[in-house]
């Protein structure tokens, strides 16, 4: 039988004319108020925020005392955020204390140097959002190479990027074929990773890196040619190659010693997707296929050794330390002692996959046809939770296709604590969240009214093949579960298309992240994460929750054809992006100033000469310097708009032209303005 928590809804009525009304008094009352009692995180509704001068507007809807703030710079020339990150373009990813974020566009904007087809910018929070283009310079042919990034380490200081042809930026690197590097986004320094490709190799040849060590200390690539050194014969292409930055030098990770009996003799892949830690945290364990006979699965230890998992069956997942693994033979769930080089009997059967882990490996959440324990239904598709030491919990029966209704490899649709102790999933359409600790299952994506969801609700961000981890939509201490949905949950979603909502499981109560009220019309399209609202990343206690919309929720936002990230931030918000209103000029009797009898005394200039007083002369270089920076950014613009025609976007051309056309009008005005001033200058000092 399935159990519910029933959710409930939140600050109905944070958004009140009469608070905007009366901003000033509100502001010190409250700001007062809340330093008198020290609050840090009130309930939304159930006391006042501290931060309630920036929560107006849109911002005043968001539960938890959040208020929006805007990652991207407001002006990026016509280039904005991928709507739909994807394998070449990552999702906006976040740092651990969430005010750092890395995302990706098109093209570059401002003075960052080209960059091709997929430029990655990094974003921090200070007293205002900053934004600089990480992304290593490439030839003028942007069409003919591009910045792949690969994966990012968990604090965004680094990230493993492959880059073009020219130019190159390490010694050793080819000029022939694009180069794998590690970037230091702190000294923006570069490490060749694809150590000693042959210098003659042709220039649609590609090395990819598939995964990395969470400092980047290790990378493990696919290189399409032998590398100088240790990462060739007896492997046949492609090579499964383990960079170590400590030594600068590439090894064969499917290569074992002799003593091993295990040889080499066909191509190797990583054994998972990254994100399934099939390379271990510090890089000393990595889980791979293929590699000739009796390697179904096998790890690399240390570079040194190789040992055989099994012979015939399949990964699933490992600790982040390496330690311990779970693969499927012949339908049994099995779990792999690295240590020990055991492998245990099958701890369940009609295993139709697994759905996370915790970090040390020791719950493991997995889908079964079996009945176990006298839980569960025969034939169905039937969730447990097994805990080394503590056995199995059946959580629920799912219908037939539930749990996996996508490839979970690619994009996943289900998150698991550090700790394992809660489990979010989809099952039937709905977005789910199971707590081991009370053994209850809430329907996070359920009507406030109780009512069961009608249109589908997504646990997803963007794909995580390529990256260190999965997006985090549900929080570390599994509190916070962000989910998309087209169906509105509350009143204040009135848009009919994809948003994005929080199911907080501590208060039972369901609240709206993206605003809700925006209408991309045909810019967007029908499916909820191909919207101009599309989840990106979150920090991992949930207070920062990033994503992508179209909609302007601060003042300082005032282009409304423009992707931009947004972050919606608890006790959230920057002076800087939300400026007072401009006061009405004023009007009769408010326009006199005090009145006063002037005096005549001294009145009559003394010693001077001439024909009067000599007007002051205007600063005309302020006006030519805006004109300059108008007329580039019109000619950037161009630019770009023909790179977009020539990518098969012509509406978006259009908009871009039609945009740079204004800014180069304004630009003749600026200038011909500052022509007038000098004018007028010369004219004064005669």
């Amino acid at each position: 039988m399935r159990r519910y928590a029933k959710a409930s809804f939140a600050g109905s009525t944070l958004g009140s004319g009469m608070r905007r009304g009366r901003l000033g008094l509100v502001c010190l009352c409250v700001l007062g108020l809340a330093a008198f009692l020290g609050s840090s995180a009130p309930s939304a509704g159930a006391q006042a925020c501290p931060n309630e001068a920036f929560r107006q507007g849109p911002s005043a809807n968001l539960p938890d005392c959040r208020a929006y703030e805007m990652v991207t710079p407001a002006d990026m020339e016509g280039q904005e955020p991928f709507p739909r990150p994807n394998l070449t373009s990552p999702p906006p990813t976040v740092s651990p204390d969430g005010e750092t974020v890395i995302w990706s566009a098109f093209d570059s904007f401002g003075e960052a140097e080209s960059s091709g087809a997929n430029s990655i910018f990094l974003s921090r929070r200070g007293a205002d959002w900053s934004t600089e283009s990480i992304s290593p310079p490439l030839d003028p042919f942007p069409f003919l190479a591009a910045t792949f990034p690969q994966g990012f380490t968990e604090d965004l200081g680094k990230y493993v990027v492959q880059a073009g042809l020219e130019p190159p930026l390490t010694p050793g690197a080819s000029t022939n074929s694009p180069n794998m590097y590690v970037r230091n986004n702190v000294d923006r320094s570069y490490q060749l990773v694809s150590v000693g490709l042959p210098a003659d190799l042709v220039k649609v040849s590609v090395t990819r890196a598939p995964a990395a060590s969470a400092d980047a200390g290790h990378v493990v690539l696919v290189s399409p040619e032998e590398l100088a050194g240790d990462c060739g014969a007896p492997a046949k292409k492609s090579y499964l190659c383990d960079w170590s930055a400590a030594t600068g030098t590439v090894s064969l990770i499917g290569r074992a010693p002799v003593t091993d009996e295990v040889l080499t003799t066909s191509a190797v892949s990583l054994a998972g997707p990254h994100y399934r830690h099939s390379v271990s945290a510090d890089g000393s364990r990595i889980f791979f296929k293929g590699g000739g006979e009796g390697c179904g699965v096998c790890v690399r230890i240390n570079g040194a050794t190789t040992h055989i998992v099994t012979e015939t069956g399949a990964f699933q997942i490992a600790s982040t330390d390496g330690s311990v693994a779970y693969v499927t033979e012949g339908g049994d769930l099995k779990r792999y002692d690295v240590a020990a080089d055991e492998l245990s009997v099958s701890i369940a059967g009609e295993v139709q996959g697994v759905l996370g882990a915790s970090a040390d490996g020791s719950r493991v959440y997995f889908v079964s046809k079996e009945e176990i324990g006298g839980s569960g239904t025969l034939g169905e598709n039937n969730l447990y939770l097994w805990t080394q030491g503590a056995g199995f919990k059946f959580i629920v029966t799912g219908d037939t296709g539930s749990f996996f209704t996508a490839n979970y490899e690619s994009e996943p649709h289900s998150r698991v604590t550090p700790d394992g102790m809660h489990l979010a999933f989809q099952m039937d359409e709905e977005a789910d969240l199971y707590s081991a600790a009370t053994g209850e299952l809430a329907c996070a994506s359920c009507k406030p009214s109780g009512e069961p969801a009608t249109l589908p609700s997504y646990i997803l961000g963007g794909p995580a093949v390529m990256y260190v981890r999965q997006p985090r939509n549900l929080s570390d201490d599994g509190r916070y579960l962000f989910f998309t949905t087209t169906e509105a949950k509350v009143p204040q979603d009135t848009n009919n298309l994809g948003d994005i909502y929080a199911y907080d499981a501590a208060r039972g109560e369901l609240g709206l992240i993206s605003p809700g009220t925006d209408d991309c019309g045909a810019l967007c399209g029908n499916s909820p994460d191909n919207t101009n609202d599309a989840f990106g990343d979150a920090s991992p206690s949930g207070n920062d929750v990033y994503f992508i919309t179209r909609e302007p929720l601060v003042p300082i936002d005032v282009d409304t054809e423009i992707i931009d990230i947004y972050n919606a931030r608890v006790n959230g918000g920057l002076g800087s992006q939300n400026p007072p209103p401009e006061q009405p000029p004023c009007t009769g009797q408010g326009c006199r100033g005090e009145t006063s009898t002037p005096s005549l005394a001294g009145a009559a200039s003394t010693g001077f000469v001439g024909k009067g007083n000599i007007s002051a002369k205007q600063n005309c270089n302020k006006l030519g310097k805006e004109a300059k920076k108008l007329s580039k950014r019109a000619k950037r613009l161009r630019k770009n708009a023909k790179k977009v025609k020539k990518a098969g976007n012509a509406s978006r051309a259009k908009k871009l032209n039609k945009k740079s056309n204004r800014l180069a009008k304004q630009a003749r005005n600026k200038s011909k303005s500052a022509k007038k001033c000098r004018k007028r200058n010369r004219g004064a000092s005669k």
